[in-house]
Parts: C-alpha cells; structure tokens; sequence
C-alpha cells in the first residue's frame, strides 16, 4: 500500500512528467545532431546571441557564470537550457496583478518632511537602512511599536494561541509550509471557531513548500471550514523557472493590532514537538503598533495577486493602532524576485547592517551561501575591526547545502569572521543583531534561492528594548556551539572540487 500511495503521488507523477519532458528535450537534441554542420552553425549563432544578452543583463555575475560556462561548452543544450530556465517570468496576468497591487502599496509608503526629520533625528547614521527600505521594498518604518522576541518556536506558539483567541475582526496567516500535528491543530481549531463567529479568517501557504506533507485539495478542505484559503503559485509538471519563485515568508495578522514574523512555519518539529535533525532551533518576532499596517498591506498585496481578488486596504490599515512610548522605530519590509523587486533587498540589508556596525555584528542562518557583495561585506566588516560572528547548524537538514555551507569557512575564517555550529541540532533562525543597536529578524535565509528567487520579509529594529533578548538568546546560543577554526576543520580535496562546481551552479537553481 505503501508503494501504490508512493506511485500515485503529486509528487511522484510530477517528477514523472519532468522526467519525460527533459527526455523528449534531449532526444530531440541528439536527432538533429545528424545534420552535425548545419546545427553547429546555428547553435554557434544562436548561442552568441544568448551570450551576448546574458553579457548585457543587469545581473550579478554569480548568476552570469554558469550559463555562460553552459553556452560555450554546449552552445545548443545551454541555449535551450537558459530559454526554459533562466527566465523565470511569471505569468503576465500574475504579473499585472502584482504591479497594480504594488503601486498601491506604495501609497503607504509615503513619509510627511516632518515624519522623515523626526525618523533622521531618531536613527542618526542609521538612517541610511531606513530609507534603503522605503525606497526598494516599498515600505515606511514606524515609531512608538512595541517589538516582542521569542528565541524559540515554544515559546512563540504559545503567545501567537492566545492572540488569535483575542481576534474580533480578522486574521490572516501566510506560511511557506503548513503540515498536520499538534501545532497545525491547535491554530486550526480556533481558526473555525473564530471564522464561525463571524471573524474574516485568510490562509495562504505554498504549495511546493507543503509538497508531500498537505494533499494537493487541502485549500478547500478550509473552505469549507470558513477558511478563505489559497496556495501560492501552484505547482505544474511543466519546465520552467517560474517554479523557483516560491512564498517563503511567515506572516500572522490579528485584527491588524498585532503581527507575527520569523522563521518559524507551521509544523511540529518547529516547536520540537517532533525530532528530524536534533533540537530545531528557531525564532520569531510579535510587532504591535503602526507597523503592523505594513504586514497587513503585504499580506494582502500577496493574496490578492493569487486569488485574483481586490480585497478594500481601507478596510484593514484603518486602525487606530496604539502608541508605545520605549518601543524605538520598526519596518517591516518584504522582498522578492525580479521584475516586482528590482533590488535583492533582503541581501542590501544585511549588507547594510554590516556597514554600519562598528562593535560587533551577529548572524544566525541555516545556510551560508552568499554572493561574493555580501561574502564581501561580512570579510570588509571584520577587517573593520568589527567583532562578526556566524552560528550555521551543527546537524544539517540538507548534506549537500551543509557541505557548499561549509565550503565558505575557511574563506571567511581568513579574514577573522568567527564560525559556531550549534552543537545540539538544526538553527534555523535567521536574523542579524549589530552594536546593540539594530537587529533584524525574518525569513531571509543566506543563500541564493532566499536572496534572488523567493519572497521573503522581515522585521528590522532601531533601538527596541527587546534587541537586548535577541542579544542576550545569541550568547546563550553561542555558548551551545563549537567555534570552527584552521586546526579543527576538514574538508577533502573532493569534497572541496565538488562544492566548487555547485558553488558555481548554485544561482541557477
């Protein structure tokens, strides 16, 4: 029975179909290699037409390398490769919805010259991350919140429970994956209970994130509970780029009074409730104040782009949101690929956290991936004299991605970044802390499907008390994990060949 499940899967047939499609491509190939002279020709011509365009392409040049390594190795399988994979647009309807929604977005962007001198005055030389924001991730910061840390998953699910029973008016959840056990439950249960009293209840998870863990027609299971559910960018047996744009953010909306955000999805291992890769450490960040308008509005932005409705922003930014008088200055942004987003603002960020450090920056992160600007700017920041501190996961949860993770050690090692492996399992927050100062927590992985393909969001912080949890739960974390240096990493001569050439595929994934 087991097998048959296995067989008739979603997943199963998908990869099927892929199987067979790249068949179908390659069979195609080798037939017109008959004609060998005439296809030379024109698979020279059209591979330097291709070239030549990847040339002129305002990309980065981790992104540029492999297909340019592709189309002079094999100018006609790299020219078919990079018309099916490279251009990742999404579809045009899609595409007009998002800019509509976009602009609109942009609406609440806008700052009075008096509001943006109070926001210099409050920031000092901090100001430039602030406004980096507000220019490229269409959003405004705000001041008087209250920003409440949790350094672990447990403790997170017991605070978001209790807010979503206080919800009068609605509540909107947005997950990169939501899979069955206690945790799911729990929220689920008071999700039909409230939306049978009449609160407006919106979910919205991805579907190849939940591949294999919810059934492809889940969304109208919920439906029919009173759920208004959606699943983002619906996955086809079809090849094509498009695939990689997947909804990684974590969003939790309540009556627009209170917003959740972090790395923490909607599963059991998340609050340890179910082992996979050692003790899952994670963390998550409760906003309440102004800037809870910015989640609504990209929450929205988000659904009302894959359900193809035009939900009324009056309706749920119109709040009277409290003030808090030691709360410091929050933005909430989101990010996301090319053409909504023409900057990679999640990787501009981080880099402009570390620029503007001048005692210590401290990073958490799953996966150490990075383009050579941010490889550069974590380097750059250490010579500085800046104290940089990067905690990646003891057990991995991905061999391949852990060895390409550590394959930059020793690059960063050099220049007198500190490396830790959280000893006891699997960290998956991600999030940086600077000076005591500045301090983000989100869903921005370092490494390239985070940084250039999926959507992504996040909090950052000026000047909030709670930056001294999230400084004091890094020492706590450190004090779990092994320093990694010269004497006491290895990595093999083949190891290190083989993450060198993943290393360089890595953007085209």
């Amino acid at each position: 029975m087991k097998i048959l499940k296995i067989l008739f899967s979603k997943i199963f047939i998908s990869a099927l179909a892929l199987l067979i499609q790249l068949e179908i491509l390659i069979a195609v190939i080798l037939y017109f290699e008959q004609y060998i002279v005439a296809l030379q020709i024109v698979s020279a011509l059209f591979g330097l037409a291709v070239f030549l365009m990847i040339v002129a392409k305002k990309e980065s040049p981790e992104f540029k390398l492999p297909w340019m390594f592709l189309l002079t190795a094999f100018p006609l399988f790299g020219t078919v490769m990079y018309c099916m994979f490279a251009n990742s647009r999404m579809p045009q309807k899609f595409y007009r919805r998002m800019v509509d929604v976009t602009c609109h977005c942009k609406n609440f962007a806008q700052m009075t010259e008096e509001e943006n001198l109070a926001v210099k005055r409050e920031l000092g030389g901090l100001y430039g991350i602030e406004a980096y924001l507000r220019r490229n991730a269409y959003c405004r910061g705000h001041l008087g919140n209250r920003a409440t840390y949790f350094p672990s998953g447990e403790e997170f699910y017991k605070d978001l429970l209790a807010e979503l029973e206080k919800a009068e008016k609605f509540i909107f959840m947005e997950y990169f994956i939501i899979g069955h056990g206690e945790m799911w439950d729990g929220i689920l249960e008071i999700l039909k209970r409230k939306a049978g009293e009449g609160v407006e209840v919106r979910v919205m998870y991805d579907d190849i994130g939940c591949a294999g863990i919810l059934r492809g027609s889940y969304y109208k299971n919920l439906r029919k509970l009173g759920i208004n559910c959606v699943k983002f960018n619906r996955f086809l047996p079809v090849i094509s780029g498009v695939h990689n744009n997947r909804d990684h953010r974590k969003i939790t909306v309540v009556d627009g009074r209170a917003g959740y955000t972090g790395g923490i999805n909607i599963a059991d291992e998340y609050i340890n409730r179910e082992e996979r890769f050692g003790h899952w450490k994670d963390t998550a960040v409760k906003i309440e104040g102004s800037t809870v308008g910015n989640m609504t509005a990209l929450f929205l932005q988000m659904f009302d782009s894959t359900a193809k409705t035009n939900s009324d922003y009056s309706a749920y930014l119109g709040v009277e949101y409290e003030k808090f008088g030691d709360g410091g200055y929050v933005t909430f942004f989101g990010d996301g690929p090319k053409p909504i987003y023409d900057e990679m603002v999640g990787a501009n960020n981080y880099i402009n956290i570390l620029n503007s450090a001048k005692d210590y920056a401290y990073i958490t992160t799953p996966y150490l991936i990075p383009d050579y600007n941010l490889l550069s700017a974590l380097r750059n920041a250490s010579f500085r004299g800046v104290d940089v501190r990067i905690i990646t996961p003891r057990i991995p949860d991905k061999k391949i991605v852990f060895n390409m993770t550590r394959s930059n050690y020793k690059y960063l090692i050099s220049s007198g970044v500190k490396i830790y492996e959280y000893k006891p399992g699997f960290i998956h927050a991600k999030g940086i802390i600077a000076d005591g100062e500045t301090a983000f927590v989100g869903t921005v992985n370092l490494d390239y499907r985070s940084l250039v393909h999926h959507y992504e969001c996040g909090a950052v912080m000026h000047n909030t008390p709670c930056i001294k949890d999230i400084k004091d739960d890094f020492d706590k974390t450190l004090s779990a994990s092994e320093q990694i240096t010269d004497c006491n990493f290895r990595m093999g001569v083949i190891a290190s060949f083989v993450n060198a050439v993943l290393n360089i595929f890595a953007p085209m994934l």
